[in-house]
């Protein structure tokens, strides 16, 4: 029996993976990751482990259809953007280091640093203090979902996702070049 589609469903699932101690299984994992054009990539968890993670295989470009098409492709909305740019200001408070796993971060911290960007991106009079935030929580969510930010472990914290570990040297020195404009602690 092929356990390919289970083997690369299971991956994609769980986003990162202990590596397989049974050489065959690994073996199977890299044969299923082949067939689809994908790869392995290596982690290391915040916990200092070495874990697995699907990705792209390096000259393979995932395919979006129509670069206008907006039924398959989505911008992220600037709520998104700067809520991630806080998170990896937050979690990420040396860039001479590597920026995945990073450290860990209060939420509140985090969100704390967004709110006077809130008037900005959605201009309100007479907004509540929770409607000031609320975009941002939702913002955190979804970037939990893409994998750019760890699951939540209902501690009040956030950590960089291994989304973060997959993005080349290239994009990691361009965040380093602008880490001074990204919102962060002390910063208003």
């Amino acid at each position: 029996m092929n356990d390919h589609p289970y083997l690369l469903a299971r991956a994609r699932a769980l986003r990162t993976f202990p590596v397989p101690t049974d050489r065959a299984e690994l073996a199977q994992l890299r044969g299923a990751v082949d067939d689809v054009e994908r790869r392995l990539a290596d982690v290391v968890t915040a916990g200092a482990a070495r874990e697995l993670m699907l990705a792209f295989a390096s000259d393979v470009e995932p395919a979006n259809g129509c670069l206008d098409d907006s039924d398959v492709r989505r911008p992220a909305t600037a709520f998104r953007l700067v809520t991630l740019a806080a998170c990896i200001r937050h979690c990420w408070p040396d860039p001479s280091q590597p920026l995945y796993p990073g450290h860990t971060a209060r939420q509140d911290d985090i969100i704390a640093t967004l709110v006077p960007f809130n008037d900005t991106l959605a201009p309100r009079e007479g907004i509540a203090a929770l409607g000031r935030t609320s975009h941002f929580f939702i913002a955190v969510r979804f970037l939990r979902a893409c994998g750019y930010l760890a699951p939540d472990k209902g501690d009040g914290t956030i950590r960089l996702g291994p989304m973060a570990a997959l993005w080349s040297e290239r994009d990691v020195a361009e965040l380093r070049s602008g880490y001074d404009v990204l919102p962060g602690p002390g910063k208003e």
